[in-house]
């Protein structure tokens, strides 16, 4: 695993337990069932974050599980956009991250529907 993410994923796993915290995921998310396994990769090799919405709770996992999408994305564009540093929806528009849906709906709806979300993680952690 990355070293830069080694302080990360932890945040991210809280995220699922301060409710508190997430009511701005919720109230716009909540109603959906959606999940991510979001893939970084870089020269050390690939992390594997699973994130989920199910019955109206945020999730976060380290490892792999199955998922309404699949985000791929350079481990450092990653923690840029968790920053703030970078747009999701730029990065995505310009090629940077690939989004695979698994449900049958079209790429840019989970592409857009995960760009919200990570804009207000970003917002949580900052």
């Amino acid at each position: 695993m990355n070293p830069k993410l080694v302080t990360l994923i932890p945040k991210l796993i809280r995220l699922g337990l301060s409710k508190w915290q997430v009511q701005e995921l919720l109230r716009k998310y909540g109603h959906l069932n959606r999940s991510c396994q979001l893939v970084l990769y870089d020269d050390t090799g690939e992390t594997k974050i699973w994130v989920g919405i199910e019955n109206g709770e945020v999730k976060v996992k380290l490892g792999e599980y199955p998922a309404t999408t699949t985000v791929k994305m350079h481990t450092d564009l990653f923690i840029d956009i968790v920053k703030g540093k970078t747009d999701f929806r730029t990065a995505l528009w310009h090629g940077a991250i690939e989004v695979e849906a698994h449900d049958g709906r079209p790429w840019a709806y989970h592409g857009l529907l995960w760009a919200g979300f990570w804009d207000i993680v970003a917002e949580i952690l900052r």
